[in-house]
């Protein structure tokens, strides 16, 4: 594994060769002129090579292309042993890219700033990467490899706000709360509950999140089952979770809710 503080060993992937350059333009002239772009692609079959010729850090990765599209690509080669950032035109694929943990997606025309975050996030994650393989060496920390040779669920999720990258275990995750087209998450972070603000809608949020834990209790609320501290019936039904948090549950919900926990864990009555 390359020194945290070697340049940037990356692959850049796009059947558009203009986009390619555009993207070489960015990152040298604007980003950081030591990244070593070690090869350029235009289809699977080029990249798939340069991948077996270089060992890149990382994959800029174009998502619709000819023939095969990145995510059927990532699935053949693996396992895979590089970070990928999404760089594509079209966003209906962002929840299926943040499920495989890619360290960013960046949509065209594209814009210096997120490309700018995007990097310097992707530092941040090799740096990580190589201190947890000095300290487990021989194990594999690259998420999208474990996520594609399992065939499961990981056990974590990005959490992407205007101005932070939060990588967040299911567990940490208490509640989502709708914010029209958006969501704001809460989360146990530092021993404490922190938020952010996402581009993501709450029902994006119950696809990603496991649904043995996580339940919509109401049409702005997707609350995590095991931060559960109390639940009141009423008139106006609600549920306390985390520590002192009170949600509404909707009344048509409230008894699936009740089903659906007896059916979890049989510890509720």
């Amino acid at each position: 594994m390359a020194s945290p503080d070697a340049p940037l060993n990356v692959l850049l992937v796009d059947d558009e060769i203009e986009a390619c350059r555009n993207l070489k333009t960015i990152l040298l002239e604007y980003i950081d002129p030591d990244i070593n772009i070690v090869g350029i692609a235009h289809n699977t079959a080029e990249a798939e090579q340069q991948l077996e010729k270089h060992n890149p850090d990382a994959v800029f990765l174009d998502i619709e292309m000819p023939n095969e599209n990145a995510f059927q690509f990532l699935e053949r080669v693996s396992p895979i042993h590089f970070e990928v950032i999404f760089v594509t035109a079209y966003d209906e694929y962002a929840i299926k890219a943040f499920k495989l943990n890619a360290v960013d997606y960046i949509l065209k025309p594209i814009s210096i700033s997120e490309l700018s975050g995007a990097v310097a996030k992707l530092k941040d994650r090799l740096k990580f990467k190589a201190l947890m393989h000095t300290q487990n060496s021989g194990n594999d920390f690259s998420e999208i490899s474990k996520q594609i040779n399992s065939k499961s669920k990981l056990n974590r999720i990005t959490l992407k706000g205007n101005n932070t990258f939060d990588i967040v275990d299911f567990k940490d995750v208490v509640y989502v709360e709708a914010l029209g087209k958006y969501s704001k998450v809460f989360f146990v972070k530092n021993t404490g509950l922190a938020e952010v603000v996402t581009s993501f809608a709450i029902s994006d949020y119950e696809e990603m999140l496991p649904t043995d834990s996580f339940y919509r209790i109401h049409k702005s609320y997707l609350i995590n089952c095991d931060h559960i501290k109390q639940i009141q019936k009423d008139e106006a039904s609600s549920i306390k979770v985390y520590d002192k948090i009170v949600l509404p549950i909707s009344r048509r919900r409230f008894t699936s809710l009740m089903e659906f926990l007896q059916t979890k864990s049989g510890s509720y009555e």
